[in-house]
């Protein structure tokens, strides 16, 4: 399912998510950044470094499903940009049965 990715009410980027383990609730995919994101990349791959991943404890994401569902997953969610990898990876874990069966 096609997910918009937002820090506080600003659209980042978007993701074509899907389960990827769905006892734990978590769904990923890979994350097409808006112009947006050019403003939070830098940190992000900072924090990308230092840890392994940008989290909600660095920014306030959110999901935005197509239907307009803001999703805020109990387990958090993630984005991977390491520098010199073209490919970022945005993953959430956390998801009630009901919010993971629409990424079936």
């Amino acid at each position: 399912m096609k997910c918009l990715i937002i820090i506080d009410e600003i659209q980042i980027g978007e993701a074509t998510l899907e389960v990827i383990d769905e006892s734990m609730g978590a769904i990923g995919g890979i994350f097409a950044p808006s112009l947006a994101y050019q403003n939070f990349q830098h940190l992000i791959q900072g924090q990308c470094v230092q840890k392994g991943i940008s989290n909600i404890n660095d920014f306030n994401y959110k999901l935005k499903t197509v239907d307009g569902e803001i999703l805020i997953p109990n387990g958090g969610i993630g984005i991977t940009d390491m520098n010199g990898i073209n490919e970022i990876y945005v993953e959430s874990a956390g998801l009630n049965f009901s919010q993971i069966e629409k990424f079936k």
